[in-house]
């Protein structure tokens, strides 16, 4: 039988339309609030994305102007710099800032030259960084509201956060300088910088004493004083503002706000107690023997250096390498292991709160140091031609050759015969009232020959005078004379005394102070110039000359770009040889003469054979007793000694080397190995040496070798609402 099932009872119920409409409502309006927030959130994290995009852009734009700005300074002091062309133009602020986005890649994200590469030659990129840049204004601009690209800091203060500012009364300098990255002689420290640099502007205008930077290229420790001038342009940057587009937000999709940076280009006269241009070992002789009796203050630079067991250094620096032995300490503080070893420099600094004293310039981040060697062209005026043209006032010659800058100048210009190469002449130049002023001396001169300049007559033909100086003695007439040099007291000038020059014409005698120079036979047989420097100073007072303030360094070359029959005929050799001349020093323990200091540079093998400015000055304002007159000695090769040996050689300052470094590990350097005058080498026991820093602009010399450090730096944002603020 069936049956049916029983039904199911419902209540009854209504549906409401409100309730529903107002749930669906509000679910909605939430699923468009979320929608929202995340669109929100991916715009802002596409725009944080972009924020870091630039940066890094920015970055590699900073790092690339490092490597660019000195060498267009550089090419600023060139020949021919100034003609209008592409290679002026090249050396502008904005091509140097566009220059810097093509070495930074920063038009692009990608180059077509790798996206055919990756086989997608017309692949969109959805990159709004990439732009051409072809109004470079809207990137990079001077600090506003000043026009243009650059802000120079040169005669005027830009406000709080800037550099002191140098001076120079040159208009086309000053107006050049926010156009190019110009370095010159003439940019100097004035009154603008009265507060800001450690010593007297009117003392010490060209160098003075500055912080080192805040970086960790430890030339120097971080603010620590040291003799520099800084050179330095302010600019704004911000590459986004080049393609910058507002958003539906309202926000810019760039990086919200110019930021303010500063190039500084530091001239540092080297000043540490050894700066080598050059692989150099350092705590041992080449034949292996370890230095002996051997004081080092401050730091080192070395291109490239390997330190040898047992030494202790108190700060290193190089560009190359530096290589360590276990067992070598730096500084006051334990490095920890190998200093290039990953994580070694960060656990000191952690440790120590300092920067290891350790450093290669590549680890310096938005900075490069340049050392400025020209080798052997150093040594040698002849060299180089004339430089015209010049964007900058001072050239690059004149800035980077020693042997042009100095103010005396000696020159063999004559010789025997083209197998005799004796010196037979000489011309010496020298200021008078800011003029260079030339003498030539005929040596061993045979037969009549004209006067020279510079003598005076005392005497009539069968006279006699007396003299209390050593002079040069000239007796006859119409171009026709002959000569004796370095004599003193009574001189009769007769025929007797010196044979008649010009038979049957009525003679005169003359006389001029005999010069602190002469030829002399090293070893009895090879022809060189003796210099004295001690008799300088008499001798420049004398012709009435400017002081040793001025006159103050010298230059001994070989002019072998004279012309004729008696000329040297050859370019001096370097490494010298026995054939070549040499200059041999003595009379130079009193330098107290030159007031600011003496310099010799010469192409020629220098013999040392006296004590080397062992008498002291009056020391300046600053510093303390005793203190030697500032000099300095370039030579392609030193000898101790000039006819016989010396026993120990003492040598206290600084040492330095400019032989450059080939990259490879063969024939090191060895700064202390000393030569003789008989070509043996100086025994390590008698070898005493005591190196340290300068520390202040008085003991520079009149010529040093210069040194740049490149820094770029943002200025920082508490100064932004002060001077210059965008």
């Amino acid at each position: 039988m069936k049956t049916a099932p029983a039904r199911k009872g419902f209540r009854p119920g209504y549906i409401s339309y409100i309730i529903v409409l107002g749930a669906g409502v509000m679910l909605t309006l939430l699923t468009l609030s979320a929608y929202r927030g995340a669109a929100v959130a991916q715009v802002v994290q596409s725009e944080s994305q972009l924020r870091i995009d630039y940066a890094d852009k920015e970055d590699a734009v900073l790092r690339a102007m490092v490597n660019i700005v000195p060498n267009r300074a550089i090419g600023a002091m060139q020949h021919r710099s100034n003609i209008s062309g592409s290679a002026r133009d090249s050396l502008r602020w904005q091509n140097i800032f566009s220059e810097a986005l093509e070495q930074a890649n920063g038009r692009s994200s990608i180059s077509a030259n790798l996206k055919t590469q990756l086989g997608v030659p017309s692949a969109i990129t959805a990159n709004r960084g990439d732009a051409s840049f072809t109004n470079m204004n809207l990137a990079f601009d001077a600090i506003e509201p000043e026009p243009g690209y650059m802000s120079s800091g040169l005669n005027r203060s830009l406000g709080a956060g800037f550099p002191a500012p140098l001076e120079t009364s040159n208009s086309t300098l000053a107006g050049n300088d926010a156009v190019y990255p110009i370095i010159s002689n003439q940019k100097t420290y004035g009154n603008l910088a009265l507060a800001e640099v450690g010593l007297s502007v009117a003392d010490y205008p060209r160098m003075n004493i500055i912080p080192y930077p805040e970086i960790r290229f430890g030339y120097c420790a971080p603010g620590q004083p040291f003799v520099a001038k800084r050179n330095w342009w302010a600019f704004s940057m911000q590459l986004g503002e080049n393609n910058m587009i507002l958003n539906s937000f309202g926000r810019d999709g760039g990086q919200g706000g110019e930021r303010d940076f500063i190039v500084s280009l530091y001239e540092i006269p080297s000043q540490l107690a050894i700066s080598a241009e050059a692989f150099t070992e350092l705590g041992s002789h080449a034949d292996g023997t370890p230095w002996q009796n051997t004081s080092i203050q401050g730091g080192i630079y070395s291109t490239r250096a390997q330190v040898d067991s047992g030494m202790h250094l108190e700060r290193i620096a190089g560009r190359r390498g530096l290589e360590l032995a276990d067992d070598v300490t730096i500084g006051d503080n334990a490095l920890g292991g190998d200093p290039f070893a990953p994580g070694v420099r960060e656990q000191f600094e952690v440790t120590n709160g300092v920067f290891m004293p350790v450093t290669l310039a590549s680890e310096a981040g938005r900075a490069a140091f340049i050392p400025i060697n020209r080798g052997s062209e150093y040594f040698d005026r002849f060299i180089h031609s004339a430089e015209t043209n010049v964007l900058s006032p001072t050239s690059w010659n004149n800035y980077s050759v020693g042997a042009l800058q100095c103010a005396m100048r000696l020159d063999v210009t004559g010789v025997k015969s083209a197998t005799d190469i004796t010196p037979t002449a000489l011309r010496f130049e020298y200021f008078k009232g800011g003029t260079r002023q030339t003498m030539l001396f005929p040596l061993n001169a045979s037969g009549a020959v004209p006067l020279p300049s510079g003598f005076t007559k005392v005497a009539n033909e069968n006279q006699s005078y007396t003299f209390t100086n050593v002079v040069d003695v000239a007796y006859g007439s119409n171009n026709r004379y002959y000569f004796r040099n370095g004599v003193t007291g009574t001189i009769n000038f007769n025929n007797a005394t010196f044979g008649d020059p010009d038979v049957g014409t009525l003679k005169g005698g003359y006389f001029r102070p005999s010069p602190p120079f002469e030829l002399k036979l090293l070893h009895g047989t090879r022809p060189s110039i003796a210099i004295y420097p001690k008799r300088f100073p008499a001798f420049l007072q004398s012709l009435g000359a400017d002081s040793t303030a001025v006159n103050h360094s010298l230059v001994v070359n070989v002019d072998y770009t004279v012309t004729g029959i008696n000329n040297p005929v050859y370019k001096p050799n370097i490494p010298c040889t026995d054939n070549d001349y040499a200059v041999l020093m003595t009379e130079c323990d009193d330098l107290t003469g030159f007031t600011k200091g003496f310099s010799l540079v010469t192409n020629l093998r220098l013999y040392i054979g006296d004590d080397f400015n062992v008498v002291p000055a009056v020391a300046p304002a600053g510093l303390s007793s005793p203190f030697y007159p500032p000099a300095s000695l370039f030579a392609p090769e030193k000898r101790y000694g000039t006819e016989f040996d010396p026993y120990k050689v003492e040598v206290a300052g600084q040492i330095g080397h400019l032989k450059g470094d080939d990259g490879t590990a063969a024939n090191p350097v060895h700064l202390l190995d000393f030569k003789m005058a008989s070509e043996t080498d100086a025994a390590a026991g008698n070898i005493d040496v005591n190196l340290r820093p300068i520390t202040h602009p008085a003991e520079l010399p009149p010529i040093t070798m210069m040194n740049w450090l490149i820094v770029v730096e943002e200025r920082r944002k508490m100064f932004y609402s002060g001077a210059g603020a965008n």
